[in-house]
């Protein structure tokens, strides 16, 4: 095949992929008996007082696969587990970081032959990945209803698509898998949640938010220790890379972030989505208000320091840290590009 015909059979299937992201889910129709794992977390935020209601819950399933998991090891071994024992819906009650821990075991060491759908319960301290795709309401509240469905067929489950990212971030070792990247402030954000807000009882959505309000007013004020510029070298795509002071940089597989905000208005037919606000903001507080809910208004432009793109593929050369679904790396001293792109697809169960 040419080049030309890759890239034309390229663009329809990420056109394809786009569609599938919709945010009213397709009814699930199950083509063989559910058999149900659960991963629990005990140490993720909504988890910390205790799993005595999730156990409740399973102790009236005991049909049911279900392995407590404190580090990413323990994720693999049990989804490696569930694997054997032929598990086909699997649920996370955990924060982000748990799920994607199991999304890198899925997605890379590939233990089932196709990936089984994800039901992901509101278990962490943030929980962004919840509130996008996640199980409404409570963890035993959620558990139950699905495993009533899974059992008896009781209720409509609908089944949502998303894209993972691939994030390679040493070309000699294993990529991880997530669903929301963040660099610059938001790395300093997270940063600064752990150090000061979460211990000071500001948990769920409203730690992250409370970090932004004080980012804006810390911008606007041309202030704030914790907010520092970073340079970064982007290559989106196939476009040249270019080297910008950065405040803000988010790859997400996310359609809604955090208190339901949407920052990402780029037009490609691609599948993940590219925001960043450079340095020095023209119109920070009249821009961000539009922006932030997918919105683009005649003052958050290029020319005055804000960038969307829908992108298969994303290029980051910078030294410094980022975050990944709440956990924090370092690119290292080699300054190799970290490289973010498409790295599958991935369903996940709604009721």
């Amino acid at each position: 095949m040419n080049d030309l015909g890759h890239a034309a059979t390229t663009e329809e299937r990420a056109l394809q992929e786009s569609k599938l992201r919709s945010d009213s889910p397709n009814v699930f129709a199950a083509t063989e008996p559910l058999r149900v794992g659960v991963l629990n977390n005990p140490r993720s935020g909504g988890n910390r007082r205790g799993l005595g209601a999730v156990r409740k819950v399973l102790a009236a399933h005991p049909q049911v696969s279900h392995r407590e998991v404190l580090t990413p090891s323990d994720v693999a071994a049990a989804l490696v587990d569930f694997a054997r024992k032929e598990v086909n819906v699997v649920v996370v009650n955990g924060g982000d970081g748990t799920i994607q821990a199991a999304l890198t075991v899925l997605c890379h060491h590939k233990p089932f032959e196709a990936i089984p759908p994800l039901a992901v319960l509101r278990a962490g301290t943030t929980s962004m990945t919840a509130g996008d795709v996640g199980l409404k309401g409570s963890r035993e509240q959620a558990l139950r209803r699905l495993l009533l469905w899974a059992e008896g067929g009781e209720g409509e489950v609908g089944i949502l698509h998303r894209p993972v990212l691939r994030v390679q971030v040493d070309p000699r070792q294993d990529p991880v898998y997530g669903m929301f990247l963040g660099a610059a402030s938001i790395y300093q954000g997270i940063q600064f949640c752990n150090n000061r807000l979460n211990r000071r009882g500001f948990r769920g959505e409203w730690a992250p938010g409370l970090t932004i309000a004080l980012f804006l007013l810390a911008v606007a004020s041309r202030g704030g220790d914790y907010v520092a510029p970073v340079s970064i070298k982007v290559g989106l795509d196939q476009r040249p890379p270019e080297r910008r002071d950065y405040l803000l940089l988010m790859i997400s597989a996310l359609e809604r972030l955090f208190l339901g905000l949407r920052p990402f208005w780029g037009r490609e037919e691609r599948t993940l989505h590219y925001t960043a606000v450079e340095a020095r903001p023209q119109h920070l507080l009249r821009a961000l208000p539009s922006l932030m809910r997918g919105r683009k208004n005649r003052y958050g432009t290029p020319e005055n320091g804000y960038f969307s793109h829908n992108v298969q593929k994303v290029q980051l050369t910078f030294n410094g840290g980022f975050t990944l679904d709440g956990e924090l790396y370092k690119t290292g001293a080699h300054l190799e590009p970290v490289v973010v792109q498409n790295g599958g697809k991935v369903s996940f169960l709604r009721l």
